[in-house]
């Protein structure tokens, strides 16, 4: 760590600010100060500066829905509806496949591809956390990890009793860790009873720690729940007490109006996942709407699964375009409302909006540079526009997490990039032999 100041032509702020020709200065993990390149540098000209000239610094993005080590199952189950490729493909193909050393082979390649793309804090439901926790902190990322909740049988547990005892030993471990953020993770209203869901709204509410679930994802599912109890998936879980501030409900695309009205009262943060809907033809949510009101919104890759990369800024793409065509006006989800999301957005849906979320004085330093050298960049009149509308992951440069440079002209550094694709390769060909492929 230490002291230094970094400077490129554009630093971003926010949502609402950028400066032109700006610098950063960065104590340990620390923003100490942010503003013009040349009042920093005549302040703090004794400090070591890095330029990284004709590049746009900003906060680090967060991802607030994925399953990550899923990057394993990439292209095994393409082109179909979610509940078909949920029910006769993922969760069995998951009992099968998902160990612990699957999680030790498999996620340290999401985290590099989530670092290539300026992914600085994930939020993760899956399996074996303990063993994911361990990995985040050994590559120096952030993140908020809940283990899967369902009412049967998981690859790490038998029954959801055995789950909760473990989320509840996890978040005491967890609670007050730098990078990891325990969380509980029922895994949707279809899947887990009301007995379920409640244990898991006491738990969380007993250690003061986030709420991971996938709500109102299908036309299905928003039939299945009215069927079963006579409410939308969002009238049911607010009349049994489950919604608050705390909970980032995945997806949330099939909602009334009375929906999105306890939305709003609950303050329930919604995580947009727009590629992932695409593909699996859920359908677009209203984002336009939730924002109108006032909800906050924030950005989700879901797993490679599904999606099938963690590119973050094809995803803020995509979710602006989705708007855009959804409501037949040009001006919905504009760049600056769509990379609030990305940042912002996903720091308060987590809780840590004071901390993280812009490159403020006082703020952790979770920054990305992105590289402005390259002919899909060139002329640039609005940073907005073009980190959301013309870059590529692959601009991205260098990444920083709790003041540390995790990737440095785009090389990892606390990964080992062969033992990574090693790695993968072994697991592949592990997956290949077991399903007949």
């Amino acid at each position: 760590m230490g002291t230094y100041l970094l400077s490129a032509r554009y630093i971003i702020i926010n949502a609402k600010k950028f400066i032109r020709d700006g610098a950063i200065l960065v104590k340990d993990n620390i923003i100490l100060d942010v503003g013009e390149k040349k009042l920093l540098k005549n302040k703090y000209g004794n400090q070591p500066c890095i330029d990284f000239k004709d590049s746009l610094i900003a906060p680090g993005f967060i991802n607030t829905h994925t399953h990550a080590a899923m990057v394993a199952m990439r292209g095994l189950a393409d082109d179909l509806p979610l509940k078909t490729w949920l029910e006769n493909f993922i969760w069995p193909v998951e009992l099968k496949l998902v160990t612990r050393d699957f999680i030790k082979k498999s996620l340290p390649l999401a985290i590099y591809e989530m670092l290539a793309s300026g992914i600085t804090t994930f939020v993760d439901m899956y399996f074996f956390q303990d063993t994911a926790a361990q990995i985040v902190k050994d590559a120096g990322i952030r993140a908020v990890l809940g283990e899967g909740l369902i009412d049967f049988k998981t690859p790490a547990f038998d029954n959801p009793e055995e789950a909760l005892n473990f989320t509840e030993s996890f978040i005491k471990e967890y609670r007050r860790d730098p990078l990891v953020i325990p969380a509980v993770a029922p895994h949707a209203p279809y899947s887990c009873s009301k007995e379920l869901l409640l244990k898991a709204k006491a738990l969380a509410d007993r250690y003061d720690v986030p709420v991971l679930i996938h709500v109102a994802e299908t036309k299905w599912e928003f039939e299945e729940i009215k069927n079963r109890y006579g409410d939308t998936p969002f009238t049911y879980l607010h009349k049994i007490g489950f919604l608050d501030n705390k909970v980032i409900s995945a997806h949330s695309v099939w909602v009334s109006e009375e929906d999105m009205d306890i939305i709003l009262r609950d303050k329930v943060n919604i995580s947009h996942n727009p590629e992932s809907n695409a593909k699996l033809s859920s359908g677009i949510a209203p984002i336009a709407e939730y924002l109108q009101r006032g909800i906050n919104v924030s950005l989700g890759t879901d797993g490679a699964a599904s999606n099938n990369n963690l590119d973050f800024i094809e995803e803020m793409r995509t979710a602006s375009f989705l708007q855009k065509i959804k409501y037949m006006d040009p001006v919905k989800l504009s760049a600056k409302e769509v990379f609030h999301m990305a940042t912002q957005g996903g720091a308060d849906a987590i809780g840590l909006g004071d901390k993280l979320g812009s490159l403020e004085k006082g703020k952790l330093a979770d920054l990305i540079v992105l590289n402005l050298d390259s002919p899909h960049l060139k002329p640039v009149y609005d940073p907005y526009s073009h980190l959301v509308y013309s870059a590529r992951a692959s601009d991205i440069t260098h990444v920083i997490v709790n003041g540390e440079f995790l990737l440095k002209d785009g090389t990892p550094t606390t990964l080992d990039r062969e033992r990574i694709f090693s790695d993968i390769k072994e697991l592949e060909q592990e997956i290949i032999k077991e399903l007949n492929l």
